[in-house]
């Protein structure tokens, strides 16, 4: 498949993520996110720019989803990116889509992918998941051109990117204070929160009302 000019956007970075439209009543795939405004609802994996402009949408349907069953987060990235794919994208996730083999794929199809990664998926170099590390301290492995690294901060954080080195980085936060680290995890700070935006700028025009039952 060919880069269709007409049908992608014209942002490198791209930012993919859950949203949650408020539905409180019967439904066989309401879900609850705690973490989410709207906490039970509908969720919608959506594809954004970084300031929030929405390419493209699926809803989680639970057991009735297309995209179900084994491999259900590689296929719902597959079927929101796929008009993007083979035109030089970058796209970022958080550790519930990021794997190894999803990472190689896409960059098969000429896409690049930066995330956050959990420790237990498959292909994971268990040298850099297991490893210990002082705080501060970074480690990486690549394998075929994806790179898995690992950094400590106040916790454990597991990364993943086919386009960034493991290069660690110098930066003054909100407070003034300078802090070192990993290039990746900087790119994905910055470039994660399209959806956020997405619902912040929704969040000023509600269209929920107060009813009687």
């Amino acid at each position: 498949m060919q880069c269709d000019d007409r049908n992608i956007s014209t942002r490198k970075n791209l930012s993919l993520d859950e949203s949650m439209v408020l539905w409180r009543g019967r439904l066989n795939f309401r879900v609850y996110i705690k973490n989410k405004r709207h906490k039970y609802g509908i969720k919608l994996y959506v594809l954004t720019e970084p300031d929030g402009l929405v390419l493209n949408m699926s809803v989680y349907t639970g057991s009735l989803d297309s995209a179900g069953g084994k491999g259900h987060t590689k296929k719902v990235v597959q079927g929101l990116m796929e008009n993007h794919l083979n035109c030089g994208h970058s796209i970022f996730m958080n550790n519930f889509y990021v794997s190894v083999d999803l990472a190689k794929e896409l960059l098969r199809k000429i896409t690049y992918c930066t995330g956050t990664l959990r420790g237990n998926r498959k292909g994971n170099p268990k040298e850099i998941v297991n490893a210990k590390l002082q705080k501060g301290q970074s480690l990486a492995k690549y394998q075929n051109c994806v790179l898995v690294g690992k950094w400590r901060d106040k916790r454990d954080v597991l990364y993943l990117s086919t386009e960034f080195k493991n290069n660690l980085v110098e930066y003054e936060n909100r407070r003034g204070d300078k802090i070192t680290k990993p290039l990746t995890i900087l790119k994905y700070n910055e470039y994660m929160s399209g959806v956020d935006h997405k619902d912040q700028m929704m969040a000023y025009y509600p269209c929920e009302r107060k009813t009687l039952r």
